[in-house]
């Protein structure tokens, strides 16, 4: 199914017109010089050189750079060492090429472009992998996985992809609920791994307890994320808990035959699965359902451990008393056997669809002089949590607060308590994005009623963070210069009668502390990517177009921002060849992405020469 050839494929080289047109849509001044090469019949065809400015943009002291893994590295960081793109000449930034693969099938476009050796790797919504030379973007190779997903659907659809990871000369694609295995260079399959390539590494988990599944996506289990990969083994999650599935799974896969090694049930059904004695009296009632997992794992090599942030719970929440572990909750399994090494839930009794979707990023940091392994997420409830990856205690206080248990659904027990962040001084964090409805039209108010977060689910209510607000799938970055973490959110009330506001933020996680803010129309669903040069370059999703922004990492200053005329819901990469730094990203979507698009839009300083 490899070819070098499709007649669906499109691929545009800018052409200077076109350039010229994409470069009219930025909100920039292009400041830096250049040096315009020109011929004339008066030379007789010679090329003379103008010399508008002789500052040249200087290239990156590192000469090359990949971007291996969906968050760049193990630890999630999403921090590139580049500095050929700084404050003072990022304002001349312009598309050098763009790609369109021609699948729009109702869902955004969200993939992470992964870099190595020059070439660059790509999906569609359904996991379909698209090799392209990173220089120029003209297509190398694709292997289309459409007729390969099967299940319970029309043919090829999946709900979202979020991109590959590459090793040891592999490109892997977790597309439907099955593994693919790509040779990086030909798009071949790799032989022993699975059939042809394909393992179907959900089934066969499903099969433990159920042979009579005949596929997992019909069962409601497939892939939205990208997977990890280290030491030879894949790390991966399933979603999706609004499919009603019996607990999502952590995937330990072989990544040479597509076997699992180990599997770990997020929501424990029965003595069988690990974590029962500490879950099980948590879910009281009929219901044992959710807990999908939407984002790609992190990895601690030296501790042995990989962190997986957990999806909601799901069914009739009057069938489900208790905490529900471990929805919404940060997990560490060790690498080898997958055993659970603590845990720590966000969220208790979700009826919110408060999800811990994103990436939890790893770091290190010095609180009151002390060495910290730490690691953060944040949560769809708007709140920024800090813990002690070693351990899963909090690094500031995160205190158990009293909420509102009052509901007029019979049969509800809602939880009396919620953890809400704190600042090492003890005051309330800053969320990342309103927890009380702000801006609602006063038309929209007649009718309805402002409640305060964790209040019970109600008729006539308006509430923050709404079903898709707070901090989603969006990936957060740390600059280990600024020592700042980067993120993401969205501003969207439940029932608020209003377009959604981006918020995009840095906090100093030694202290807590909100260090500077932006908030812009549209979605804040995209993650973003920081460097040492000192930018930070997000995206915003919006209904009518998508902005790609840079801005300074310690100030917050807007420098830059291009229209790539649909919403940005996916989270850009940076790499560098020969000492030329690139930004990339995928653009296209609507309303939180609903509306497709296929387009990646790469970026560069004006070449030297």
């Amino acid at each position: 199914m490899s070819t070098r050839n499709t007649n669906r494929m499109k691929m545009l080289t800018l052409s200077s017109s076109l350039l010229m047109l994409l470069f009219s849509c930025s909100d920039a001044t292009d400041t830096t010089s250049i040096e315009v090469a020109t011929s004339s019949a008066n030379t007789g065809g010679e090329v003379e050189t103008t010399v508008v400015d002789s500052a040249l943009p200087r290239l990156s002291s590192i000469r090359n750079l990949d971007w291996r893994l969906h968050n760049l590295d193990l630890m999630g960081s999403r921090f590139s060492p580049s500095d050929q793109i700084t404050p003072d000449n990022v304002a001349s930034l312009t598309p050098r090429w763009l790609f369109q693969h021609g699948v729009i099938d109702g869902v955004s476009n969200q993939t992470t472009p992964v870099i190595v050796d020059e070439i660059m790797y790509v999906t569609d919504s359904r996991g379909s992998v698209y090799a392209l030379n990173a220089v120029d973007g003209h297509l190398l190779w694709t292997y289309d996985v459409t007729r390969l997903l099967g299940g319970g659907r029309r043919e090829g659809y999946i709900f979202r992809h979020r991109g590959v990871a590459y090793d040891d000369g592999v490109v892997y694609s977790a597309a439907g609920s099955f593994m693919f295995a790509l040779d990086a260079i030909t798009g071949e399959p790799l032989a022993g791994f699975g059939d042809n390539g394909q393992a179907p590494v959900i089934l066969d988990v499903l099969h433990i307890k159920n042979p009579e599944i005949e596929t997992a996506i019909s069962a409601g289990y497939w892939f939205t994320t990208a997977p990890q990969v280290y030491n030879g083994v894949i790390y991966v999650g399933t979603t999706r808990s609004e499919s009603h599935i019996a607990g999502g799974y952590v995937l330990a896969i072989d990544s040479k035959t597509g076997e699992v090694l180990w599997h770990f049930n997020t929501v424990p059904q029965d003595e069988t699965d690990q974590g029962w004695d500490i879950a099980g009296p948590t879910w009281v009632g009929n219901e044992r359902n959710g807990g999908g997992i939407w984002e790609t794992p992190s990895i601690d090599p030296e501790l042995g451990l990989v962190y997986i942030a957990v999806g909601n719970p799901y069914g009739d929440s009057t069938e489900r008393d208790g905490m529900n572990l471990f929805s919404d909750s940060l997990i560490a399994l060790t690498l080898d056997e997958g055993r659970l090494q603590w845990y720590y839930q966000q969220v208790h009794h979700d009826v919110w669809d408060y999800d811990s979707g994103n990436q939890p990023i790893l770091f290190d940091m010095e609180v009151d002089g002390q060495p910290v392994k730490a690691m953060a997420q944040a949560n769809k409830n708007s709140w920024l949590y800090i813990l002690n990856r070693e351990t899963g205690e909090p690094v500031h206080p995160i205190i158990e607060t009293p909420v509102s248990t009052v509901t007029d659904t019979e049969g509800e027990v809602p939880y009396p308590t919620q953890p809400i962040p704190h600042k090492a001084n003890g005051e309330r964090m800053e969320p990342v994005s309103p927890v009380y409805p702000t801006d609602i039209p006063a038309q929209h108010m007649e009718a309805n009623n402002l409640v305060e977060q964790f209040t019970p689910i109600g008729p006539n209510q308006i509430f923050s963070p709404g079903y898709g607000g707070g901090s989603s799938y969006s990936p957060i970055s740390h600059s280990p210069l600024t020592g700042l973490l980067y993120v993401a959110a969205i501003d969207q009330p439940f029932n608020s009668g209003r377009d959604p506001k981006g918020y995009f933020s840095a906090y100093d996680p030694t202290t807590g502390e909100l260090i500077w803010r932006q908030i812009f129309e549209g979605y804040g669903q995209a993650g973003s990517v920081v460097t040492a040069g000192g930018i930070v370059f997000v995206g915003a999703g919006s209904n009518t177009a998508g902005y790609f922004y840079a801005y300074d990492a310690e100030t917050g200053e807007q420098l830059w921002k291009f229209n790539t005329g649909a919403g940005v819901f996916a989270s850009p990469s940076v790499y560098v060849i020969d000492g030329q730094e690139y930004v990339t990203v995928a653009s296209g979507g609507g309303s939180r992405g609903r509306r497709g698009g296929d387009l990646i839009l790469t970026f560069a300083l004006p070449e030297r020469n």
